[in-house]
Protein backbone atom coordinates (compact mmCIF):
# COMPACT_ATOMS: atom_id res chain seq x y z
CA UNK A 1 0.00 0.00 0.00
CA UNK A 2 1.55 3.32 -0.85
CA UNK A 3 3.02 5.28 1.90
CA UNK A 4 0.15 8.37 3.12
CA UNK A 5 -2.32 6.85 0.78
CA UNK A 6 -4.96 9.21 0.76
CA UNK A 7 -2.27 12.44 0.32
CA UNK A 8 -0.77 10.59 -2.21
CA UNK A 9 -3.83 10.31 -4.29
CA UNK A 10 -4.26 13.86 -3.63
CA UNK A 11 -1.14 14.99 -4.46
CA UNK A 12 -0.83 13.07 -7.70
CA UNK A 13 -4.10 14.69 -9.14
CA UNK A 14 -2.39 17.83 -8.75
CA UNK A 15 0.96 17.17 -10.81
CA UNK A 16 0.12 13.13 -12.50
CA UNK A 17 1.68 9.78 -12.04
CA UNK A 18 5.38 10.61 -13.74
CA UNK A 19 5.91 13.28 -10.94
CA UNK A 20 4.97 11.54 -7.99
CA UNK A 21 6.82 8.66 -6.28
CA UNK A 22 7.04 6.23 -3.09
CA UNK A 23 9.22 3.64 -4.80
CA UNK A 24 11.90 2.73 -2.02
CA UNK A 25 14.81 3.00 -4.68
CA UNK A 26 13.78 6.14 -5.17
CA UNK A 27 12.83 7.38 -1.97
CA UNK A 28 16.77 6.36 -0.79
CA UNK A 29 18.49 8.36 -3.17
CA UNK A 30 16.70 11.33 -2.11
CA UNK A 31 17.55 11.06 1.39
CA UNK A 32 21.25 11.78 0.43
CA UNK A 33 22.88 15.08 -0.71
CA UNK A 34 27.19 14.65 -1.30
CA UNK A 35 28.02 14.87 2.42
CA UNK A 36 28.53 12.00 4.79
CA UNK A 37 25.42 12.69 7.01
CA UNK A 38 22.65 9.53 7.48
CA UNK A 39 18.68 11.42 7.31
CA UNK A 40 15.57 10.27 7.25
CA UNK A 41 14.05 8.95 4.06
CA UNK A 42 11.41 10.62 2.70
CA UNK A 43 7.87 9.38 2.40
CA UNK A 44 7.00 10.56 -1.22
CA UNK A 45 9.00 12.56 -3.82
CA UNK A 46 6.92 15.08 -5.71
CA UNK A 47 8.69 16.51 -8.61
CA UNK A 48 6.91 20.24 -9.44
CA UNK A 49 7.27 22.54 -12.66
CA UNK A 50 4.97 25.68 -11.66
CA UNK A 51 4.99 28.00 -8.86
CA UNK A 52 1.18 27.30 -8.18
CA UNK A 53 1.67 23.15 -8.39
CA UNK A 54 4.08 23.84 -5.23
CA UNK A 55 1.25 26.02 -3.44
CA UNK A 56 -1.10 23.70 -4.05
CA UNK A 57 1.35 20.75 -2.13
CA UNK A 58 1.93 22.85 0.34
CA UNK A 59 -1.57 23.88 1.29
CA UNK A 60 -2.00 19.97 1.34
CA UNK A 61 0.94 20.02 3.78
CA UNK A 62 -0.25 22.68 5.60
CA UNK A 63 -3.58 21.24 5.90
CA UNK A 64 -2.61 17.94 7.26
CA UNK A 65 0.35 18.40 9.29
CA UNK A 66 3.00 16.00 7.11
CA UNK A 67 6.57 17.65 6.59
CA UNK A 68 7.93 19.15 3.31
CA UNK A 69 11.26 19.22 2.55
CA UNK A 70 12.11 21.66 -0.03
CA UNK A 71 15.15 20.33 -2.22
CA UNK A 72 17.12 21.15 -5.43
CA UNK A 73 20.26 19.56 -7.22
CA UNK A 74 21.21 18.30 -3.31
CA UNK A 75 24.85 18.61 -4.36
CA UNK A 76 25.25 20.27 -0.66
CA UNK A 77 28.21 18.74 1.28
CA UNK A 78 26.90 20.38 4.90
CA UNK A 79 23.63 17.98 4.68
CA UNK A 80 21.62 20.98 4.40
CA UNK A 81 18.36 19.55 2.02
CA UNK A 82 18.01 16.12 3.30
CA UNK A 83 14.89 15.38 5.95
CA UNK A 84 15.42 15.39 9.74
CA UNK A 85 12.20 13.75 10.09
CA UNK A 86 10.61 10.35 9.18
CA UNK A 87 7.44 11.01 6.52
CA UNK A 88 8.30 13.83 5.32
CA UNK A 89 6.86 14.70 1.49
CA UNK A 90 10.51 15.96 -0.54
CA UNK A 91 9.68 19.16 -2.65
CA UNK A 92 11.79 18.36 -6.02
CA UNK A 93 12.47 21.99 -7.52
CA UNK A 94 14.43 20.23 -10.47
CA UNK A 95 11.71 20.90 -13.27
CA UNK A 96 11.18 24.56 -12.54
CA UNK A 97 14.15 25.31 -14.75
CA UNK A 98 13.44 27.94 -16.52
CA UNK A 99 14.72 31.92 -17.60
CA UNK A 100 11.21 33.51 -17.75
CA UNK A 101 12.79 36.69 -18.73
CA UNK A 102 15.88 38.68 -19.46
CA UNK A 103 15.66 42.31 -18.83
CA UNK A 104 17.45 44.93 -20.89
CA UNK A 105 16.61 47.57 -19.27
CA UNK A 106 16.47 46.87 -16.00
CA UNK A 107 20.19 44.46 -16.34
CA UNK A 108 17.88 41.49 -14.47
CA UNK A 109 17.13 37.63 -14.95
CA UNK A 110 14.07 36.31 -13.37
CA UNK A 111 14.24 32.68 -13.15
CA UNK A 112 12.31 29.99 -12.28
CA UNK A 113 14.33 28.14 -8.56
CA UNK A 114 15.51 24.60 -9.87
CA UNK A 115 17.73 25.87 -12.61
CA UNK A 116 21.28 24.90 -12.66
CA UNK A 117 23.87 27.05 -12.56
CA UNK A 118 25.43 25.91 -15.93
CA UNK A 119 22.14 26.30 -17.52
CA UNK A 120 21.59 29.65 -16.55
CA UNK A 121 25.25 30.95 -17.51
CA UNK A 122 24.93 29.33 -20.97
CA UNK A 123 21.37 30.73 -21.50
CA UNK A 124 22.89 34.19 -20.47
CA UNK A 125 26.00 33.74 -22.47
CA UNK A 126 24.35 33.18 -26.02
CA UNK A 127 22.67 36.86 -25.37
CA UNK A 128 25.99 38.15 -24.51
CA UNK A 129 25.61 38.72 -20.99
CA UNK A 130 26.74 37.27 -17.45
CA UNK A 131 26.26 37.21 -13.83
CA UNK A 132 27.98 38.48 -11.27
CA UNK A 133 28.20 35.33 -9.06
CA UNK A 134 28.63 32.53 -11.10
CA UNK A 135 27.54 29.91 -8.51
CA UNK A 136 28.73 27.25 -6.39
CA UNK A 137 32.12 24.91 -7.32
CA UNK A 138 28.81 22.07 -7.90
CA UNK A 139 27.05 23.88 -10.62
CA UNK A 140 26.55 21.69 -12.86
CA UNK A 141 24.05 19.92 -10.55
CA UNK A 142 23.48 22.83 -7.79
CA UNK A 143 20.40 25.24 -8.49
CA UNK A 144 19.75 28.70 -7.77
CA UNK A 145 17.22 28.00 -5.35
CA UNK A 146 19.70 25.65 -3.39
CA UNK A 147 22.16 28.00 -3.53
CA UNK A 148 20.56 30.91 -2.09
CA UNK A 149 19.03 28.43 0.56
CA UNK A 150 22.28 28.22 1.74
CA UNK A 151 23.72 31.14 1.51
CA UNK A 152 26.67 29.44 -1.39
CA UNK A 153 29.84 31.42 -2.62
CA UNK A 154 32.10 30.17 -5.21
CA UNK A 155 32.88 31.74 -8.67
CA UNK A 156 32.71 35.23 -9.14
CA UNK A 157 32.40 35.44 -5.04
CA UNK A 158 35.47 37.69 -4.65
CA UNK A 159 34.54 40.81 -6.92
CA UNK A 160 30.56 39.96 -6.92
CA UNK A 161 29.98 38.59 -3.41
CA UNK A 162 28.12 35.40 -2.80
CA UNK A 163 24.50 34.18 -4.20
CA UNK A 164 22.21 36.04 -2.03
CA UNK A 165 24.14 39.37 -3.04
CA UNK A 166 23.05 39.35 -5.97
CA UNK A 167 19.57 39.05 -5.58
CA UNK A 168 16.69 41.65 -6.13
CA UNK A 169 13.38 39.86 -5.94
CA UNK A 170 12.13 36.41 -4.99
CA UNK A 171 8.29 34.57 -5.94
CA UNK A 172 8.09 32.42 -2.29
CA UNK A 173 5.03 29.72 -2.01
CA UNK A 174 4.65 29.99 1.99
CA UNK A 175 3.83 27.05 4.52
CA UNK A 176 0.27 28.18 4.14
CA UNK A 177 0.35 27.86 0.08
CA UNK A 178 0.08 31.74 -0.02
CA UNK A 179 2.46 32.93 -2.58
CA UNK A 180 3.85 36.46 -2.30
CA UNK A 181 6.95 38.70 -4.33
CA UNK A 182 9.26 40.45 -2.65
CA UNK A 183 11.46 43.55 -3.27
CA UNK A 184 10.02 46.26 -6.17
CA UNK A 185 7.52 43.06 -6.72
CA UNK A 186 5.03 43.70 -4.03
CA UNK A 187 3.54 46.39 -6.91
CA UNK A 188 1.60 44.65 -9.76
CA UNK A 189 2.86 47.52 -11.86
CA UNK A 190 6.42 47.54 -11.25
CA UNK A 191 9.08 45.33 -12.95
CA UNK A 192 11.03 43.07 -10.35
CA UNK A 193 14.42 45.59 -10.54
CA UNK A 194 15.16 46.45 -6.80
CA UNK A 195 15.65 44.49 -3.62
CA UNK A 196 14.83 47.73 -1.30
CA UNK A 197 11.51 49.35 -1.85
CA UNK A 198 8.93 50.66 0.17
CA UNK A 199 8.88 48.09 2.91
CA UNK A 200 10.55 46.00 4.67
CA UNK A 201 13.38 43.56 3.34
CA UNK A 202 11.38 40.62 2.89
CA UNK A 203 13.99 39.32 0.69
CA UNK A 204 16.27 38.70 3.24
CA UNK A 205 14.14 36.86 4.61
CA UNK A 206 13.92 33.93 2.81
CA UNK A 207 18.21 34.09 1.57
CA UNK A 208 20.06 31.66 3.80
CA UNK A 209 17.29 30.06 5.61
CA UNK A 210 17.97 26.52 4.57
CA UNK A 211 14.17 25.93 3.18
CA UNK A 212 12.78 26.71 6.89
CA UNK A 213 10.55 29.54 5.78
CA UNK A 214 8.95 29.40 2.61
CA UNK A 215 9.58 27.81 -1.08
CA UNK A 216 11.63 30.23 -3.37
CA UNK A 217 10.19 29.27 -6.89
CA UNK A 218 11.26 32.54 -8.81
CA UNK A 219 14.44 34.62 -7.99
CA UNK A 220 15.22 38.02 -9.85
CA UNK A 221 19.51 38.50 -10.30
CA UNK A 222 21.90 41.24 -11.15
CA UNK A 223 23.10 40.53 -14.92
CA UNK A 224 25.94 42.53 -16.52
CA UNK A 225 27.68 42.81 -20.36
CA UNK A 226 29.72 39.79 -20.63
CA UNK A 227 33.68 40.55 -20.25
CA UNK A 228 35.62 41.22 -23.50
CA UNK A 229 39.05 41.14 -21.95
CA UNK A 230 40.46 38.74 -19.49
CA UNK A 231 43.65 37.79 -17.68
CA UNK A 232 44.93 35.19 -15.22
CA UNK A 233 47.38 34.82 -13.25
CA UNK A 234 49.19 32.19 -10.34
CA UNK A 235 51.41 33.37 -7.61
CA UNK A 236 53.75 31.38 -5.15
CA UNK A 237 54.83 32.58 -1.96
CA UNK A 238 57.82 31.18 0.49
CA UNK A 239 55.49 32.89 3.66
CA UNK A 240 51.77 32.32 4.71
CA UNK A 241 52.14 35.94 6.03
CA UNK A 242 52.95 37.30 2.52
CA UNK A 243 50.69 35.11 0.96
CA UNK A 244 47.56 36.51 2.63
CA UNK A 245 48.62 40.32 2.97
CA UNK A 246 48.86 40.57 -0.60
CA UNK A 247 45.63 38.28 -0.68
CA UNK A 248 44.39 40.71 1.42
CA UNK A 249 45.28 43.99 -0.85
CA UNK A 250 44.59 43.02 -3.67
CA UNK A 251 40.92 42.52 -2.19
CA UNK A 252 41.37 45.72 -0.65
CA UNK A 253 42.24 47.00 -4.36
CA UNK A 254 38.59 45.49 -5.59
CA UNK A 255 40.81 43.79 -8.68
CA UNK A 256 39.80 40.18 -8.72
CA UNK A 257 36.96 38.26 -10.48
CA UNK A 258 37.88 35.54 -8.25
CA UNK A 259 40.99 34.78 -5.88
CA UNK A 260 41.47 31.46 -4.67
CA UNK A 261 44.78 30.56 -2.53
CA UNK A 262 45.92 27.34 -1.28
CA UNK A 263 47.68 27.85 2.22
CA UNK A 264 50.51 24.90 2.18
CA UNK A 265 52.50 22.64 0.56
CA UNK A 266 50.20 19.68 0.48
CA UNK A 267 47.33 21.49 -0.92
CA UNK A 268 49.32 22.81 -3.69
CA UNK A 269 50.52 19.03 -3.78
CA UNK A 270 47.21 18.06 -4.53
CA UNK A 271 46.08 20.62 -7.07
CA UNK A 272 49.07 22.39 -8.75
CA UNK A 273 52.21 19.47 -8.25
CA UNK A 274 53.95 21.31 -11.20
CA UNK A 275 54.60 24.40 -8.97
CA UNK A 276 56.34 22.28 -6.59
CA UNK A 277 58.54 20.64 -8.87
CA UNK A 278 59.61 24.10 -10.59
CA UNK A 279 59.59 26.40 -7.63
CA UNK A 280 60.55 23.79 -4.70
CA UNK A 281 60.65 26.51 -2.22
CA UNK A 282 57.23 27.78 -2.10
CA UNK A 283 54.55 27.62 0.81
CA UNK A 284 52.23 29.12 -0.25
CA UNK A 285 49.71 30.03 -3.81
CA UNK A 286 47.06 32.03 -4.93
CA UNK A 287 45.34 32.32 -8.27
CA UNK A 288 43.97 35.77 -9.90
CA UNK A 289 41.46 36.13 -12.45
CA UNK A 290 40.37 39.15 -14.34
CA UNK A 291 37.35 39.91 -16.23
CA UNK A 292 36.71 43.25 -17.95
CA UNK A 293 34.82 45.05 -20.10
CA UNK A 294 37.92 45.10 -22.73
CA UNK A 295 41.13 43.28 -22.78
CA UNK A 296 43.74 46.63 -22.10
CA UNK A 297 41.93 47.22 -18.90
CA UNK A 298 42.33 43.50 -17.99
CA UNK A 299 46.15 43.49 -18.50
CA UNK A 300 46.69 47.17 -16.74
CA UNK A 301 44.57 45.21 -13.77
CA UNK A 302 46.88 42.29 -13.95
CA UNK A 303 50.19 44.35 -14.14
CA UNK A 304 48.74 45.88 -10.65
CA UNK A 305 48.59 42.25 -9.40
CA UNK A 306 51.87 41.81 -10.90
CA UNK A 307 53.06 44.62 -9.06
CA UNK A 308 51.25 43.71 -5.42
CA UNK A 309 52.72 40.26 -5.59
CA UNK A 310 56.06 41.52 -6.46
CA UNK A 311 56.07 43.66 -2.93
CA UNK A 312 55.14 40.79 -0.80
CA UNK A 313 57.72 38.99 -2.33
CA UNK A 314 55.45 36.53 -4.44
CA UNK A 315 56.69 35.02 -7.98
CA UNK A 316 54.66 34.53 -10.94
CA UNK A 317 54.00 31.08 -11.44
CA UNK A 318 51.88 31.61 -14.83
CA UNK A 319 48.46 30.38 -15.00
CA UNK A 320 48.06 26.93 -14.91
CA UNK A 321 45.89 26.66 -11.49
CA UNK A 322 43.65 29.84 -12.98
CA UNK A 323 42.88 28.32 -16.37
CA UNK A 324 42.15 25.18 -15.11
CA UNK A 325 39.79 26.29 -12.31
CA UNK A 326 37.55 29.33 -14.29
CA UNK A 327 38.07 27.68 -17.98
CA UNK A 328 36.80 24.06 -16.70
CA UNK A 329 33.91 25.88 -14.62
CA UNK A 330 32.21 23.31 -12.19
CA UNK A 331 34.41 20.60 -13.51
CA UNK A 332 37.20 20.33 -10.66
CA UNK A 333 35.14 19.36 -7.60
CA UNK A 334 33.81 15.81 -8.55
CA UNK A 335 37.29 14.19 -8.62
CA UNK A 336 37.45 15.56 -5.21
CA UNK A 337 34.30 13.59 -4.26
CA UNK A 338 35.18 10.22 -5.98
CA UNK A 339 38.75 10.69 -3.46
CA UNK A 340 36.46 11.40 -0.12
CA UNK A 341 36.10 14.77 -0.10
CA UNK A 342 33.06 15.25 2.32
CA UNK A 343 34.46 15.77 5.27
CA UNK A 344 34.85 20.16 5.19
CA UNK A 345 34.28 22.63 7.46
CA UNK A 346 33.57 25.62 5.35
CA UNK A 347 32.77 29.09 6.55
CA UNK A 348 33.73 32.63 6.31
CA UNK A 349 36.36 35.02 8.35
CA UNK A 350 38.19 38.30 7.99
CA UNK A 351 41.45 38.07 5.54
CA UNK A 352 43.59 39.07 8.17
CA UNK A 353 42.62 35.88 10.18
CA UNK A 354 43.31 33.67 7.73
CA UNK A 355 47.20 32.97 8.65
CA UNK A 356 46.58 31.91 12.69
CA UNK A 357 43.83 29.79 11.38
CA UNK A 358 45.94 28.16 8.89
CA UNK A 359 48.82 28.16 11.33
CA UNK A 360 46.91 26.07 13.82
CA UNK A 361 45.02 23.56 11.54
CA UNK A 362 48.19 22.40 10.77
CA UNK A 363 49.23 22.24 14.25
CA UNK A 364 46.24 20.24 15.01
CA UNK A 365 47.05 17.90 12.33
CA UNK A 366 50.46 17.50 13.41
CA UNK A 367 49.58 17.00 16.73
CA UNK A 368 47.00 14.33 15.55
CA UNK A 369 49.09 12.50 13.47
CA UNK A 370 46.98 13.44 10.43
CA UNK A 371 49.76 12.45 7.91
CA UNK A 372 50.53 9.28 9.26
CA UNK A 373 47.30 8.18 9.67
CA UNK A 374 46.97 8.47 5.60
CA UNK A 375 45.29 11.21 5.69
CA UNK A 376 45.10 14.42 3.15
CA UNK A 377 43.98 17.87 3.17
CA UNK A 378 43.18 20.74 1.30
CA UNK A 379 43.90 23.95 2.71
CA UNK A 380 42.15 26.74 0.55
CA UNK A 381 40.26 30.55 0.87
CA UNK A 382 38.28 32.33 -1.48
CA UNK A 383 38.21 35.91 -1.61
CA UNK A 384 33.97 37.14 -1.09
CA UNK A 385 33.26 41.13 -1.16
CA UNK A 386 36.42 42.81 -0.53
CA UNK A 387 38.39 41.61 2.79
CA UNK A 388 36.85 38.49 4.33
CA UNK A 389 36.80 35.67 2.70
CA UNK A 390 35.90 31.47 2.90
CA UNK A 391 38.52 29.02 4.29
CA UNK A 392 37.73 25.66 3.35
CA UNK A 393 40.06 23.22 5.37
CA UNK A 394 39.31 19.49 4.41
CA UNK A 395 39.95 16.28 5.37
CA UNK A 396 39.65 13.71 2.67
CA UNK A 397 39.09 9.87 3.67
CA UNK A 398 41.82 7.67 2.74
CA UNK A 399 41.60 4.18 4.80
CA UNK A 400 37.49 3.74 5.49
CA UNK A 401 39.05 1.81 9.02
CA UNK A 402 40.41 5.25 9.98
CA UNK A 403 36.98 7.00 9.89
CA UNK A 404 36.87 7.51 13.85
CA UNK A 405 40.00 9.34 13.81
CA UNK A 406 39.63 11.49 10.92
CA UNK A 407 36.26 12.45 12.67
CA UNK A 408 38.13 13.16 15.77
CA UNK A 409 40.17 15.90 13.74
CA UNK A 410 37.20 17.11 12.09
CA UNK A 411 35.61 17.61 15.30
CA UNK A 412 38.34 19.50 16.55
CA UNK A 413 38.88 21.55 13.26
CA UNK A 414 35.63 22.99 13.56
CA UNK A 415 36.00 23.92 17.05
CA UNK A 416 39.47 25.59 16.39
CA UNK A 417 37.43 27.71 13.36
CA UNK A 418 34.84 29.05 15.41
CA UNK A 419 37.03 30.05 18.33
CA UNK A 420 39.26 31.89 15.88
CA UNK A 421 36.51 34.14 14.86
CA UNK A 422 35.02 32.05 11.76
CA UNK A 423 31.29 31.83 10.87
CA UNK A 424 29.54 28.93 9.11
CA UNK A 425 28.01 30.16 5.98
CA UNK A 426 25.49 27.49 5.62
CA UNK A 427 24.63 24.85 9.06
CA UNK A 428 23.09 21.73 8.18
CA UNK A 429 24.41 18.53 10.50
CA UNK A 430 27.67 19.90 9.64
CA UNK A 431 28.02 23.29 11.48
CA UNK A 432 24.49 22.77 13.83
CA UNK A 433 25.60 20.93 16.85
CA UNK A 434 28.38 23.32 17.62
CA UNK A 435 26.20 26.57 16.31
CA UNK A 436 23.35 26.51 18.48
CA UNK A 437 25.19 26.17 21.81
CA UNK A 438 26.42 29.71 20.61
CA UNK A 439 24.13 31.61 19.03
CA UNK A 440 23.02 34.78 20.31
CA UNK A 441 20.00 33.82 22.42
CA UNK A 442 18.20 37.81 21.66
CA UNK A 443 18.95 36.57 17.74
CA UNK A 444 17.56 32.82 18.03
CA UNK A 445 14.37 34.11 20.03
CA UNK A 446 13.91 36.67 17.01
CA UNK A 447 13.78 33.34 15.10
CA UNK A 448 11.95 30.96 16.57
CA UNK A 449 9.10 33.94 16.58
CA UNK A 450 9.61 34.10 13.19
CA UNK A 451 9.33 30.36 11.87
CA UNK A 452 6.35 30.72 14.32
CA UNK A 453 4.14 33.19 12.71
CA UNK A 454 5.39 32.08 9.04
CA UNK A 455 4.85 28.12 9.83
CA UNK A 456 2.65 27.93 12.27
CA UNK A 457 2.56 23.95 12.08
CA UNK A 458 5.92 24.03 11.71
CA UNK A 459 5.61 21.48 8.92
CA UNK A 460 8.68 22.99 6.18
CA UNK A 461 12.08 21.22 7.02
CA UNK A 462 11.06 20.60 10.72
CA UNK A 463 14.54 21.04 13.41
CA UNK A 464 16.80 22.32 10.67
CA UNK A 465 18.19 24.90 12.67
CA UNK A 466 17.00 22.98 16.31
CA UNK A 467 13.63 24.95 15.34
Amino acid sequence: MKALKGIYDELESIIGSNNITDDEVILYSYSEDSSPFPAQKPAIVVRVSETSEAAEIMKIANRTGVPVVPAGGRSSISGAPIPRVPNAIMLDLTSMDKVKEIDEDTMTVTVQCGIRWAQLIHELNLKGYKLGFRGPYGGNAGTVGGSLSVNSVGYGASKWGGACDNVLSLEVVLPTGEVIETGSGWSPAAKRFARYATFDDLTGLFLGDHGTLGVKTEATLKIYLIAKGSAYADYGFTSLRDCVNAFHEMQKLGIPEEINMLGDKSSIGLLAETYLESVPDIECVFAVVIEEIDGAIAERKKAMCDEVAKKHGGKALGSFLTRAHWLDMFNMTQPLFDSGFWFNTCHIRPISTLQETIEDALMLFRKEKVNEKGMKWIISALGIDRCFCTSWITLFEGDKSKRSDLKKVWGKLKELELDNGGVPYWTGPLWEPLVLPRVNQGFYSVLKKIKNVVDPNSILHPLTFGL
